[in-house]
């Protein structure tokens, strides 16, 4: 009897269709994880140290999870990721909070990055309209008008909500590639905005900037995303590692390019978090003369900003999606759309939710206020299944015991204990830091919120798998 091909019976038995390849990972890579906020975030934090830090970052979390999602993409390439690698090692209860994590994570997310979305929009309408940025009705509707159309695109299936993904990733590079010339151009020609001291470049970690480590950290995140879309990926074995190289480059390249260009171009105390890299843009055509490219740039940015949604609702739904399958979900959010072939229940009950995040994260606070909290919740919450994805790799990863065609980590099992040691620690130190409230917030109302929002998540989640394992 002739062995079915890589993922047949999954693929068969869930009806989804493998439409992503080689180019779609690396494009999806880039517009998921390259976030040109996370820029703001550390040049306004740290200046010129944030350079080292995204040096350590890289180091110290992007190469080992890099290496981790290889390795147990490889090993297991089926649909759920992490959720999946989880369930491997520990069994299914740690995989359904794995998975719950990671699936509310991105109900959180989705209102954190509108709301920068927008913020470029509004910058793009120029200064008589400045004001729409900071009102909470405005930024609310329009998030709601933008996140519903990118639903309605995953709606109808991969093989058009691909090409959302692929232009936001298009609508980061250029940007990205933009302010990086104009950064040299303005240090060759008029010298930088934010001159560079002597011992500028050592990190000084003060304790209302710590969370800013963390945000650099969570900017390398993402790797994950196309290993939740396992099944759906044409020749995973061979397609998964190769993007992560090829777009590993990039997302480096740009992330410490682009912070160097930033503090170039604008003085750090005057890096906005909402539209500062359209600002730095404008601050330099303004001394060359040109009066279009800013606007145009913050179309691209906020373009990028709908596409990193779009591929993070593709990849996040397919959790719920898998748990409806495995009956710890009802299984309606198991079912594919009759024509797209799509997890239609699993993406709209997202889209629902997250809904009545945008309108709830706006009640009682100021704009920038509800960004930073989204932010730092955020990071707290996703980084928890990156707690499961490094364990796992120490779990698994022994020699002797992968199938044919893993792509293991070198060095063996020691290089396996390494990667998996650093990269589980600089995610728990991450975590810590990510709850030092920024700036002059209440630090007992800071950590109420965040901490409380993580036990009732958690608590709810699991109330959830023991439901479902009943039923």
């Amino acid at each position: 009897m002739p062995v079915p091909p890589e993922g047949a019976v999954l693929e068969a038995a869930t009806g989804l269709r493998r439409e992503l390849g080689l180019w779609d990972l690396v494009l999806l890579n880039v517009v998921a994880i390259v976030g040109l906020r996370w820029w703001l975030t550390s040049a306004g934090g740290y200046g010129y140290a944030a350079l080292p830090l995204w040096v350590l970052a890289f180091l110290c979390f992007f190469v080992p999870s890099g290496l981790a999602v290889i390795d147990l993409t490889t090993r297991y390439p089926e649909e759920g990721g992490i959720y999946a690698w989880t369930k491997h090692a520990f069994g299914d209860d740690h995989g359904f909070i794995s998975g719950w994590c990671l699936w509310t994570n991105n109900l959180i997310y989705f209102p954190h990055l509108l709301i920068f979305t927008v913020g470029n929009l509004v910058f793009m309408l120029g200064d008589r309209h400045k004001g729409l940025a900071a009102s909470p009705p405005f930024m609310a509707a329009v998030s709601l008008v933008i996140f519903w159309v990118v639903v309605w695109m995953n709606v109808r299936g991969l093989k058009n909500a691909r090409w959302l993904n692929n232009l936001g990733a298009y609508g980061t590079w250029l940007p990205a590639t933009l302010l990086i010339l104009l950064g040299v151009f303005a240090w060759v020609r008029y010298g930088a905005a934010t001159p560079l001291r002597a011992g500028g470049l050592v990190p000084v970690l003060k304790f209302e900037t710590l969370s800013f480590f963390s945000a650099i950290c969570f900017g390398f995140s993402g790797l994950d995303l196309g290993a939740l879309m396992g099944e759906e990926i044409v020749e995973p074995r061979k397609n998964v590692p190769r993007a992560i190289l090829i777009s590993g480059v990039i997302i480096t390249l740009i992330y410490i390019l682009g912070t160097a260009a930033l503090l170039v171009a604008l003085p750090q105390e005057n890096i906005g978090l909402l539209d500062g890299v359209a600002a730095a843009i404008a601050a330099v055509q303004d001394k060359m003369g040109f009066g279009f490219l800013a606007g145009l740039m913050a179309l691209l940015i906020a373009l990028g900003g709908v596409g990193g949604c779009s591929a993070w609702l593709a990849g996040c739904s397919r959790i719920p999606f898998v748990a409806g399958i495995d009956r710890y979900l009802p299984p309606a959010f198991g079912r594919l759309h009759p024509r797209y072939a799509s997890p239609h229940v699993a993406l709209l009950t997202t889209g629902a939710i997250s809904s009545l995040l945008i309108l709830v994260g706006f009640v009682g606070v100021d704009v920038e206020e509800a960004y930073l909290f989204l932010a730092d919740f955020t990071i707290v919450v996703y980084f928890i299944p990156y707690l499961y994805l490094f364990a796992a790799l120490l779990k698994l990863g022994v020699p002797g015991t992968a199938p044919e065609g893993t792509i293991t980590i070198p060095g063996g099992r020691a290089g396996t204990i390494v990667m998996g040691a650093v990269g589980f620690t600089t995610t728990a130190v991450s975590i810590a830091f990510a709850l030092v409230p920024p700036g002059t917030s209440s630090f007992w109302v800071f950590e109420a919120k965040i901490l409380g929002g993580c036990a009732l998540l958690l608590g709810f989640g699991w109330l959830l798998y023991r439901r479902g394992q009943r039923t």
